[in-house]
């Protein structure tokens, strides 16, 4: 197993490290590195090791996943520690070329995973930039016990990743938002029964995915004619539902390409 450093423990390092757990990766190989009382003592509680920078190592796999304003200043950091670190940045909208301009002296790749990987649901998008064939191949492994993965072949592609999967998880939960109150009312304000009728639904969607049909095809086998879910979705037609979900993901690829250029 490679020694994993998360520098920056916030949402989407807690996702990595749970789902790299539950995988059955061993906790004596992961540590961090994070100022941020709250995330320390989660990690703490997980029996996750502060890292010891006085113990660094070249073999040391470091995982940047702070806020791209702090990004660079994590990043010279660890190029203090030792002599051509691996370096896998999660930092989202920020380029390589920012990096490189502070040290070129590095195996850097960006990584782009959602919270998903909590669950080994996850969707990873891997971009390389200098790091060797074989850090490549172990930081590509090490993303799989997570999810799947998608190699970028460009690294402008990143930011379309990041808008449309990297944030993904959010624009359900979203929308799930008009679900929770109207279901809440049919269950009576059981907070428990909520929760299982939506997880259960959302579960029943994704098998139906894996069938193999297309939307379209799964769309028509519920919506009968003139029927109630004809009605819906004629509803949110009408209300061109679907131009502003997609101009609502436009906007978030285009915030992670404006990203690069404020830091």
């Amino acid at each position: 197993m490679e020694k994993l450093v998360f520098f920056g423990a916030g949402n989407i390092s807690q996702a990595v490290i749970d789902g790299l757990i539950k995988s059955g990766y061993s906790k004596e190989y992961i540590s961090y590195v994070d100022r941020n009382k709250s995330n320390s003592l989660k990690l703490r509680k997980q029996r996750i090791k502060k890292y010891s920078t006085e113990n660094a190592k070249s073999s040391d796999i470091f995982i940047l996943a702070v806020k791209p304003k702090d990004a660079l200043g994590a990043y010279d950091e660890i190029c203090s520690l030792v002599k051509k670190p691996k370096i896998v940045s999660l930092v989202a909208g920020l380029r390589s070329s920012k990096y490189l301009s502070q040290s070129s002296n590095v195996e850097l790749m960006r990584v782009m995973p959602n919270t998903s990987s909590r669950f080994s649901k996850g969707i990873t998008a891997i971009y390389n930039i200098s790091a060797s064939e074989s850090t490549q191949k172990k930081v590509a492994l090490l993303f799989k016990k997570v999810g799947i993965i998608l190699e970028m072949q460009k690294e402008s592609h990143m930011d379309d990743f990041t808008g449309l999967i990297g944030s993904g998880p959010a624009y359900f939960f979203f929308l799930l938002q008009v679900y929770e109150k109207r279901i809440m009312k049919i269950s009576n304000g059981d907070l428990e029964k909520k929760n299982l009728i939506i997880s259960n639904l959302l579960d029943g969607v994704s098998k139906s995915i894996g069938s193999g049909e297309t939307i379209e095809a799964l769309i028509k086998a519920v919506a009968s004619k003139k029927g109630t879910t004809e009605a819906g979705i004629k509803s949110f037609q009408s209300s061109q539902l679907l131009k502003s979900f997609d101009k609502g993901i436009a906007a978030a690829i285009k915030r992670s390409k404006e990203i690069s250029s404020e830091f």
